[in-house]
């Protein structure tokens, strides 16, 4: 019987402080049923994040970009180097916990080859995340209402960095900033694809902790978005 393999993208932007931590615990988890392999994307980082990296180059594969092009990009170009029969996305921020990887597995149980299915993370489904209507929520939760709309589709939560998806999706997915996460999902939806959703843990930072994503970004992914519909 063939072991699934699993690809596990991890987009890395001046996280010298948290990425060390992300990788000791992702490469803790047991995975069971599945082979992984790891594949960590330095998005032309410059701080000293490709020196922590470099520490565990003899346990995964770590690609040193020349400059910085945004997360998209970074993912896309793991992505292109993925030998597995599905691929997930990890960020290194620490919001997320990498212990939880394996629930999104879960729902690719008993399904047939070829099936047109994703799995993402949400944190809005998860009760024990704090539901304070801080600005970054709110923003969140309006993209993915925008998505819904614009699909018909019925998600809890497009930004969240989890998303799990077969290798018949990898080109899907279009090099760029951090819209590229939303425009792969408005890609699968299009495409027809099943999108599963499993509540996950969040840990949010703020701007003064290293978050990389802010309100301008979220602009710019509601006109690609907008974009995307009518031209996709």
């Amino acid at each position: 019987m063939n072991v699934p393999k699993l690809s596990l993208i991890v987009p890395v932007f001046n996280e010298e402080k948290t990425v060390g931590e992300v990788m000791r615990r992702v490469l803790a988890v047991p995975f069971s049923g599945w082979t992984v392999e790891v594949i960590v994307v330095n998005d032309g980082s410059t701080d000293g994040t490709a020196s922590v990296l470099d520490n565990f180059a003899s346990r995964v594969t770590v690609i040193h970009l020349p400059q910085n092009s945004g997360k998209g990009s970074a993912v896309k170009r793991g992505l292109e180097s993925a030998a597995g029969d599905f691929a997930i996305i990890q960020d290194a921020d620490l919001e997320c916990e990498p212990e939880e990887v394996p629930r999104l597995l879960e729902p690719l149980r008993d399904i047939a080859p070829g099936t047109k299915i994703a799995v993402m993370g949400s944190r809005e489904s998860y009760e024990k995340n704090p539901k304070k209507l801080l600005l970054s929520r709110i923003g969140a939760l309006s993209i993915t209402k925008l998505v819904n709309l614009l699909y018909g589709s019925s998600l809890t939560d497009v930004l969240m960095c989890y998303k799990l998806f077969p290798k018949a999706a990898f080109s899907y997915f279009d090099a760029g900033g951090f819209e590229s996460e939303v425009l792969f999902i408005a890609r699968l939806l299009k495409e027809g694809y099943r999108i599963a959703e499993v509540p996950v843990s969040y840990h949010p930072r703020k701007g003064d902790d290293g978050k990389k994503m802010k309100y301008r970004h979220g602009l710019k992914t509601i006109i690609r978005l907008c974009i995307f519909r009518t031209t996709g």
